[in-house]
């Protein structure tokens, strides 16, 4: 047998510390390669948490399976966003190979990368060609062609890595969108840097010679294009502080909600107030939710509380309060901004649940499974609400033992809102699912954000700083500010739908509201028009039209 066509576990797993250490200084770069211009491209953010996620822990006895079986299984659990499962099918790729082939070696490397084109393949409903999978597909035929030539690793991954950089500059060949957006694809520039990454670490020892390295070949990959890097990038989409949403109910008898109108408000932000004198509805944002809660109890009863951290990723949902013996199907909606979330909630009610997710915050499956691991009704609907999320959830489904688990295949927060008006909890899951469908299928959905670079797509040229009008995923034109955009907008829409519905964003400029509410009447006297504050993150306005 020849040995320098084995790859030691040991040889591996520094392939792979390589892969993190290359994103870990990449990672921004190729966000910022993400076609669409706004501020939520996480491509390389999402590939590096799932690599981080991987336990590289063996002992010198380890068995090689199952050493590629928890690596399957780590970062399919972790895997993040579109990017990072698209990412994890290349271990699970490995694995398939190496029971094949009984041995870690070129072979099973070439047969791992075309086993991860091919899952690829099939796991995504519309396949794109000028994407991650075709630098797969083209190191598959490459690594099958060298595996047996090639005299040692160093060499092996020599031709691995200069064909990733040739496919990667090929990819605006192969897809328009990139072509138009002056860019190669994120996600194939992102593993293409990780090959290249492992293969500079078999011939340096001195990481400031891989490091100058890895940046002639990104140089050479994206030469005669844009990088779309930005320093400002992360300064201009900073989040805000949130603190803790906090929402619940108060039941009583004359409960003087004018005066509980007045000091409520003092114990923290964002205080909303609905209800009568029998029934208080309250959500308010606090730092700490004793003293709010020691103070509505002193009112009434106190049912229903909602409590999520606005400031992590992730967030733990407060659910003692929840009685599962009246709920036999839960919601669970991922999503962010204070607003939107208090949409959901009121929405649904007592079945709602929320996890904190969105452009920038794709939740892992474990943060999924964490969340519907302590929701005790015997069915569950989730909620994506982004398609970016979508991909991440249908793999859930797949891999997930439990019954009653089902998903709604909302690709936007509008979708979302819209499908739980058709919600029956008195009806099975497969009747809710069906008849929420009705909800996605009769709107109209569009969406206001600020352009984060120049950019040419599809046929229109728009400039850094100008606020994109989107219309069912169809860019219609870009503004200056973010006002005359909604306009236009409101403007079309209005032809079509007889209830337009504005969700506002956190940095939009509330005064102009009532400005546009009687612009809007005097052109349109037979619609309905509603603005609520959503306070999501990177978009100007969401706009939902019935």
């Amino acid at each position: 047998m020849n040995t320098n066509k084995e790859i030691s576990l040991e040889k591996l797993i520094l392939g792979i510390n390589n892969f993190i250490f290359c994103l870990n200084l990449y990672k921004e770069k190729i966000n910022k390669l993400n076609v669409f211009p706004v501020p939520d491209g996480d491509t390389g953010t999402n590939m590096l948490l799932t690599m981080k996620s991987l336990d590289l822990s063996f002992e010198d006895d380890m068995n090689v399976e199952d050493f590629l079986l928890a690596l399957k299984n780590s970062s399919l659990m972790e895997a993040r966003g579109n990017s990072g499962v698209i990412l994890s099918q290349f271990f699970l790729g490995l694995l398939s190979a190496y029971k094949r082939n009984k041995i870690l070696s070129f072979g099973t490397l070439a047969d791992g990368f075309v086993n991860a084109a091919r899952t690829t393949r099939e796991s995504l409903p519309n396949p794109v060609e000028g994407t991650l999978l075709s630098i797969y597909e083209d190191l598959g035929s490459k690594a099958i062609e060298k595996c047996e030539s090639s005299k040692n690793l160093s060499d092996f991954l020599r031709e691995l890595s200069d064909q990733s950089i040739k496919s990667v500059k090929e990819t605006p060949n192969k897809l328009e969108i990139l072509r138009e957006a002056d860019v190669v694809d994120s996600g194939g520039l992102g593993f293409a840097m990780m090959i290249n990454a492992w293969f500079l670490s078999t011939i340096y020892i001195n990481q400031d010679d891989i490091e100058k390295k890895l940046n002639e070949v990104y140089l050479e990959m994206i030469s005669g294009l844009s990088d779309s890097v930005s320093k400002d990038f992360y300064d201009e989409s900073e989040e805000i502080e949130w603190g803790n949403c906090t929402v619940f109910t108060v039941k009583g008898d004359n409960m003087d909600i004018s005066k509980h109108r007045e000091i409520i408000p003092e114990y923290g932000k964002s205080a909303v107030i609905t209800g009568d004198s029998s029934l208080m509805k309250i959500h308010i944002h606090v730092l700490e939710t004793n003293p709010i809660i020691e103070y509505a109890k002193k009112i009434g009863v106190v049912e229903n509380i909602f409590i999520q951290n606005m400031d992590e990723q992730t967030k733990e949902i407060i659910d003692s309060q929840k009685d599962y013996k009246k709920i036999n199907t839960s919601i669970l909606s991922i999503c962010e901004g204070k607003g939107i979330i208090n949409i959901f909630n009121e929405t649904a009610g007592n079945p709602m649940h929320v996890l904190i997710g969105g452009p920038k915050k794709s939740p892992s499956i474990n943060d999924i499974l964490e969340v519907i691991e302590n929701i005790k009704s015997k069915n569950i609907i989730i909620l994506p609400n982004n398609p970016n999320i979508l991909v991440t959830v249908k793999k859930l489904i797949e891999i997930s033992g439990r019954e009653g688990l089902g998903i709604l295949e909302t690709k936007s927060i509008q979708q979302g809102i819209s499908s739980l008006v058709y919600f029956d909890d008195s009806k099975t899951l497969d009747e809710n699912i069906s008849t929420m469908k009705k909800g996605i299928s009769s709107i109209e959905e569009a969406s206001i954000t600020k352009s984060t670079r120049d950019v040419k797509i599809s046929g229109k040229q728009i400039k850094k700083d100008q606020y994109i009008a989107i219309l069912n995923d169809e860019i219609l034109d870009s503004f200056d500010n973010p006002q005359k955009s909604l306009e236009f907008l409101l403007s079309d829409m209005s032809n079509r739908n007889e209830i337009l519905t504005v969700i506002v964003g956190h940095d939009s400029i509330e005064h102009d509201h009532k400005n546009l509410e009687e612009s809007f009447y005097e052109k349109n006297n037979d619609n309905e028009l509603t603005i609520v504050e959503g306070n999501q993150p990177y978009y100007n306005y969401f706009i939902l039209g019935e």
